[in-house]
């Protein structure tokens, strides 16, 4: 897949200075002649040297419009173009000075808007003056959009005489203008979206409608469909994924666009009948009767098959999957819940949020259940050390126990009994009293697997008075949920506009992202000294593993298993451009051309969103999820000649590459190398150096320590 299309480099051409343009204009006007240094420092009134800073950017400029730069050394510098190159560079330069310049992604995707939404040939003139480039350009920007196109079987046709125009059915073209919305949305641009910040930022809407790609994202409409992605998860007991749901928003909103407007899907009858045997099919059906009933549509069965199609790759998940087990000991856990909240009332401490203590709890109240309807009584020597040290969460639980009597109809508990479920609270308030003087954080990226990982380890390394609670995607972000789990502050490498405490930083903080983050954390510190805390002591309680946590450690170690066996450096040439860089790393684990297009796609999206260029490592951070693998997968793409970025010099990337899929055991190994680039500096240098042997042993080692602190951590020994 090309991936010229989603450029994440902002052109230079709206941000050219007033000297850089005068530097244009000296030159434009000697066309073909090297013009000296000096003779345009002494014309400027600057030094030298002034002038040798402005012209890597002037020479940017110039490359990405067309313009033949030339550079001498000892004679002098010189735009080497004929009359007609000249006089559309100084046209050019004076529109700049007025008008905001388009950068080579936003004419791309311009472009791609016009094309796709305007059903008839367009006269190349159109684009010609409309971005003031060349036909040079203009074909340059064709060919990158064709290629694109041909992903989803969509054609451009150029005729003289006729005008450029594209060919193909429905289903490629909502196939394209939905992927191309994606792929094409800036940073924030799509998160801005769908929390409708788009009403209290108007600039934001403003600037997404001025392209017709995006006219289809209607407010009402994405509101519409939001609602019915929400009531379809509560009714039918399902979930979506975080990419699964944004790709759906956009999906609906398309299909909703074109039904009103008369375009409807064409299917193969048999593969309509096949999409009817889908799990999908029947929340297709619930989707397409809302859709009808709003805007007084006949949704046609062509239209439920296609939205089935994308509720499958939407990856919906049933919530009330449980083990056999679990749902033996559901009644349990409802009396447990409502002993948890009569104590949690009494001492004022969230045990709601003792997901672990809950758990065992419950395990250890179905075995209580066991051995009193037998009236086998057990002794428990820490009795009377219990109800002298935590008087307050014995008597509570004591209490709360009346519950457990009432429901399950036993006529009494004995003391031993209460102080068995007394250390379990107690155990988790000395936890709860410990985290309540750190500040609680979730640390959010655009995916929340790769930048927000590395994020994390540096603010591990950096800052002890914070707890990590969460690592999560930014797109459905809940100011609710959060203060319901209990966070504190959110730190983002994206820009949030939400209604809750939160910081915007770099991946790896610089001096300034620190300060910010301290000043933020400092402030909610003060606020939360102010409360009355307990002081509470507790004893040690014994963990054992269970079943669940058997199979999540053997996926663990298969996971960590497939990364290994696979882990490699690879060199790479020819590597001029970003685009380049993606295609190679698209086919790297790929092993049919589906596949290759498919790891192509979920890259570009990923970039799309945010950049992952990271300029003090020297390397492009590529990861995604994506169906074209069953295991986690990483390779080191070195490049052989490295590329000058205009906020760094780009060496290579590393290549992270993670299932489409609910279980967390391949995020997480995926995420330990993410943070390992940061924890240990060796391991770049080993990437960086092609050392393959030391970069897999660095690795091996980091993934056997996680591991090893993952069996210590389930036992419960709390060791990290």
């Amino acid at each position: 897949m090309a991936t010229n299309v989603s450029d994440t480099q902002a052109s230079s051409s709206r941000t050219l200075t007033r000297r850089q343009r005068d530097i244009v204009k000296i030159l434009a006007k000697t066309a073909g002649n090297p013009v000296p240094v000096g003779a345009i420092s002494e014309k400027l009134d600057v030094s030298s040297r002034t002038i040798l800073r402005e012209l890597p950017a002037i020479e940017q400029w110039l490359s990405e419009n067309d313009f033949t730069f030339i550079k001498k050394p000892g004679v002098g510098v010189s735009i080497e173009e004929d009359k007609a190159a000249i006089e559309l560079l100084l046209e050019l330069l004076g529109i700049s000075d007025t008008q905001t310049g388009y950068s080579q992604k936003e004419r791309r995707r311009q472009i791609l808007g016009e094309l796709l939404f305007v059903r008839e040939p367009i006269k190349s003139y159109v684009f010609l003056s409309r971005f003031h480039i060349s036909e040079g350009t203009l074909a340059k920007d064709l060919d990158a959009l064709e290629e694109w196109l041909l992903t989803y079987q969509v054609k451009i046709l150029r005729r003289p005489g006729v005008g450029i125009f594209l060919e193909g059915t429905e289903t490629a073209y909502r196939q394209a203008i939905a992927n191309a919305a994606l792929e094409f949305m800036d940073d924030g641009e799509i998160l801005s979206l769908l929390r409708g910040s788009e009403q209290k930022n108007p600039s934001v809407r403003s600037s997404l409608m001025t392209n017709r790609l995006f006219s289809f994202m209607d407010t009402q409409i994405v509101a519409f469909v939001e609602e019915i992605l929400a009531d379809t998860e509560k009714e039918l007991h399902i979930q979506y994924t975080d990419s699964g749901y944004m790709a759906l928003v956009v999906h609906l909103s398309l299909s909703i666009k074109r039904l009103r407007s008369g375009e409807k899907i064409e299917m193969d009858q048999e593969e309509l009948q096949n999409l009817t045997t889908f799990p999908e099919y029947p929340v297709a059906k619930q989707i397409a009767r809302r859709i009808g009933e709003r805007f007084s549509l006949s949704i046609p069965a062509e239209e439920i098959g296609f939205i089935t199609m994308h509720l499958s790759s939407a990856r919906i998940w049933p919530q009330t999957r449980r083990l056999k087990s679990q749902l033996q000991s559901i009644n349990t856990r409802q009396v447990v819940m409502s002993i948890v909240e009569r104590v949690e009332a009494e001492l004022h401490l969230p045990f709601h949020t003792c997901n672990r203590m809950i758990e065992e709890l419950t395990s250890h109240m179905d075995s209580m259940i066991s051995r009193l309807s037998m009236n086998i009584q057990l002794d428990n020597s820490q009795g009377d050390a219990i109800r002298q040290k935590y008087p307050d969460i014995y008597q509570a639980v004591e209490r709360a126990c009346g519950l457990f009597r009432e429901r399950l109809y036993i006529e009494d508990i004995s003391p031993s009994e209460i102080t068995f479920v007394a250390m379990h609270f107690a155990a988790a308030a000395e936890t709860l009293r410990v985290e309540q003087k750190k500040i609680a954080v979730a640390v959010v990226c655009p995916s929340g697997m790769g930048a927000s990982r590395m994020l994390a380890a540096n603010l591990i390394r950096s800052l002890h008075n914070i707890d990590i609670r969460q690592i999560m995607s930014a797109f459905r972000l809940e100011p609710q949920k959060l203060l319901e789990d209990g966070i504190d502050l959110v730190i983002s490498t994206v820009p949030l506009q939400i209604d809750f405490p939160n910081v915007c930083v770099s991946p790896i903080p610089q001096t300034q992202d620190m300060l910010v983050i301290t000043h933020a954390v400092d402030t909610i510190s003060r606020q939360k000294t102010k409360e009355s805390d307990k002081e509470i002591t507790a004893p040690f309680v014994t963990q054992h593993l269970t079943l669940s946590d058997v199979r999540s450690l053997t996926r663990t170690g298969e996971e960590i298993e497939e990364l290994l066996d696979h882990f490699l450096i690879k060199e790479i040439s020819g590597i001029c451009q970003v685009e380049s860089l993606l295609g190679q790393a698209a086919s790297v684990f790929a092993d049919t051309i589906l596949e290759r297009q498919l790891i192509g796609q979920d890259l570009a999206r990923r970039e799309a969103i945010k950049n992952t260029f990271i300029p003090e490592l020297g390397i492009y951070l590529l990861h995604c999820r994506t169906m074209a693998v069953r295991h986690c997968r990483c390779a080191f793409l070195s490049l052989q000649e490295p590329i000058q970025m205009s906020n760094g010099t780009l060496e290579g990337a590393i290549l992270l590459l993670a299932p489409q899929s609910e279980q967390k055991e391949c995020l997480e190994v995926i995420s330990r190398i993410s943070m390992l680039l940061v924890e240990d500096k060796r391991f770049l240098q080993a990437l960086k150096s092609k050392n393959v042997s030391e970069g897999y042993a660095l690795a091996k080692q980091a993934l056997l320590k996680y591991y090893q602190n993952l069996i210590i951590k389930r036992k419960g020994d709390g060791t990290l």
